[in-house]
């Protein structure tokens, strides 16, 4: 679940854009966002994410997402950290996320992590977060 976020703008290409709850989306432009996440159960950590969102009309709703998280916990036991990247799609209030380990950025028991997930959710996030299932 995300505990953190802060968006700011790096290329705002028409001037027309809008601001939501206090953070500017230009309607077609680039923004970064610092983003952090707490995660438990079977993956238990944090993460801290870099994102750029390739807004193509943020009115409509329309931005392709990239990113990279790094990930420091443990996941099925195994404790240390790791790096996902992701790549995704933000469309009329539903995110598509395709996640993957990135190889030869783990350490200590997630040094050899493989793997990928596919995530879609649309709404706000509910208040006791998203529940994940791991499989292998």
């Amino acid at each position: 679940m995300p505990t953190g976020w802060d968006e700011s703008v790096i290329e705002d290409i028409d001037g027309e854009g809008e601001t939501k709850n206090g953070t500017y989306y230009p309607s077609r432009g680039v923004t970064t966002a610092k983003v952090t996440f707490q995660y438990t159960g079977d993956i238990e950590g944090t993460g801290a994410t870099t994102y750029l969102f390739a807004y193509r009309d943020s009115k409509a709703g329309h931005a392709d997402i990239v990113g990279y998280e790094r990930f420091t916990g443990s996941i099925g036991g195994r404790t240390g950290s790791c790096v996902f990247r992701h790549t995704g799609s933000y469309e009329d209030g539903a995110v598509s996320d395709h996640v993957e380990v990135l190889p030869g950025l783990g350490t200590d028991g997630l040094a050899d992590l493989t793997g990928s997930a596919d995530i879609s959710m649309a709404g706000p996030p509910p208040e006791a977060g998203y529940e994940f299932t791991l499989t292998s």
